[in-house]
């Protein structure tokens, strides 16, 4: 019976997260754009967020934007700053530890070839 008590809990297995987000409202002192959205994981959690999106160059506004997670344990281990590792067409990949980020966006921004060097996330 005491065996049963000890036994080590089973680790969560990583699941994958979309993030729909707009981030309308620039600041041209900062070179930020900042703005709301929802998370949505497999097992049906949500999380709603806050976004601010870093990028150096013309004024930065997102009118849609999508991102998809992988390696996420818990919803709250989205939160905090990701960093641009590269981009492949309308797509950047970004990461922060051992959780990777793909994130694309509408907008005249966006569609002039305008992409973001870090991804803030934080909690509503």
């Amino acid at each position: 019976m005491l065996v049963a008590l000890f036994q080590p809990a089973l680790a969560a297995e990583p699941m994958t997260c979309e993030l729909r987000f707009t981030a309308p409202h620039w600041s041209l002192q900062h070179r930020t754009a900042r703005g709301t959205g929802e998370l949505r994981c497999a097992d049906g959690q949500t999380l709603p967020v806050r976004i601010s999106v870093k990028a150096d160059g013309d004024p930065l506004r997102i009118d849609a934007g999508a991102a998809s997670f992988s390696g996420v344990v818990d919803p709250r281990d989205v939160i905090g700053a990701y960093a641009a590792q590269g981009e492949l067409g309308d797509v950047v990949a970004m990461r922060k530890g051992a959780i990777a980020l793909r994130v694309t966006a509408t907008g005249d921004w966006w569609q002039r070839g305008g992409r973001p060097d870090s991804l803030v996330i934080a909690t509503r």
